[in-house]
């Protein structure tokens, strides 16, 4: 949702019309509509098929009221002539309808949509930002359509059932490109290779891996220094100190004599963000190092949340992948609440499966419980503390 590298919602006045002078060309990610017409079912599905077109493609632009220039046939040129206007009697209605439209139309549901209105010359201009698809690809639902829609150059193309299958492979390929990223950055950092004064006793680990991870999109961490926005509380850290790095950005908490780092969030370039502790696990009335059920739950969903804002703040687009494991922990103890009722792990690493999570507005807890059910089912119970 990008035009000339500013982000839908950040483009002013200025950029359009720097579109017209430079004489942009429409490509995958950028499209120029004179008109904005829902009245007629066609119109309707017109509009859905650019949205999910782009959406399945490379995410990117729709720009209503620019009238594209003609070739001798009379034919539009991909080219932007002039802006031309919409009419917008009410903004907010309007934007509702877009919203409504597109997320009651499409299946899987497309949200995270960008909507902005301009004045061009006292006309209106208005930019629809959609995200790239990295999950599910969108099919078109209205009226019963059940079409699935791409982009090309020069427009969109309803795609064939083997351009579907790859659409579909796509999605476990990145599965299996994250879980493999997931396992060989959990051997280095418990290899030391990292941080060498890394604390790796009974080590916990959080993952939260957008989907775009290997889109090669680079943070700029100079302007996050500028805008102070890395606010990154490790896990169960009271206080903490905060480090540029190689991967990119990392706060972290130490030992009491401060000669080894106990806990660490960490942000690399890519956007995939990694919550480390060593310090969940605690001497216990048994005699042996536990932790307690819910405030590993508490902590996590935290962890997560915060990470989430972060991350939103960064313009890193979603949806993520999301999950946690334990490492070393063999004979270590899980205290089931207040209820000081003890289970101890049978084996010596647990590492969860990854959570889809759609968009910045999920329910995080609620997607996240199966692995906490997972995780407690594993000590006997039938499901995991419930946290209201």
């Amino acid at each position: 949702m990008y035009i000339l590298g500013i982000k839908a919602d950040n483009i002013v006045e200025a950029d359009i019309k720097r579109l017209i002078e430079n004489q942009i060309q429409e490509n995958k990610s950028l499209d120029y509509k004179r008109d904005l017409n829902f009245a007629k079912d066609k119109d309707k599905k017109e509009f859905l098929f650019d949205i999910t077109a782009m959406y399945n493609t490379d995410g990117g632009c729709l720009i209503f009221g620019i009238e594209e220039k003609k070739d001798e046939n009379n034919q539009n040129t991909g080219k932007p002539s002039k802006v031309t206007g919409i009419e917008i009697e009410n903004s907010d209605k309007l934007t509702q309808q877009i919203e409504d439209i597109v997320k009651n139309c499409t299946e899987p549901s497309i949200s995270s949509l960008i909507i902005k209105e301009l004045k061009i010359d006292a006309l209106n201009v208005l930019i629809i930002g959609i995200p790239k698809g990295l999950g599910l690809p969108a099919m078109v639902t209205y009226n019963q359509t059940n079409k699935f829609f791409k982009r090309r150059n020069s427009g969109k193309f309803a795609v064939d059932v083997y351009e579907l299958n790859n659409m579909f492979m796509q999605n476990q390929i990145l599965k299996e490109k994250a879980n493999s990223f997931r396992k060989e950055r959990i051997k280095s950092v418990l290899n030391k290779e990292s941080l060498p004064n890394l604390k790796v006793d009974n080590s916990y680990f959080i993952h939260i891996i957008p989907f775009g991870f290997l889109d090669y999109n680079i943070i700029d961490f100079t302007q996050t220094a500028k805008n102070n926005i890395l606010d990154m509380r490790p896990f169960n850290e009271r206080g903490w100190d905060k480090m540029y790095n190689i991967d990119g950005y990392a706060t972290f908490g130490t030992t009491a004599d401060r000669q080894e780092v106990s806990s660490y969030n960490q942000i690399f370039r890519n956007g995939i963000y990694e919550v480390y502790t060593s310090e969940l696990f605690h001497q216990t009335q048994a005699g042996k190092l536990g932790f307690n059920g819910v405030l590993m739950i508490q902590e996590t969903i935290r962890c997560i949340k915060e990470a989430l804002l972060v991350l939103n703040q960064l313009q890193v687009e979603p949806p993520f992948l999301i999950s946690f494991s334990f490492h070393n922990v063999l004979d270590k103890l899980m205290i089931n609440g207040n209820s000081q009722f003890y289970r101890s792990f049978k084996q010596n690493e647990i590492v969860f499966p990854l959570i889809l999570v759609p968009n910045y507005e999920s329910d995080i807890y609620s997607l996240i419980k199966p692995n906490f059910d997972i995780l407690w089912q594993s000590f006997g119970f039938s499901e995991s503390i419930k946290i209201t």
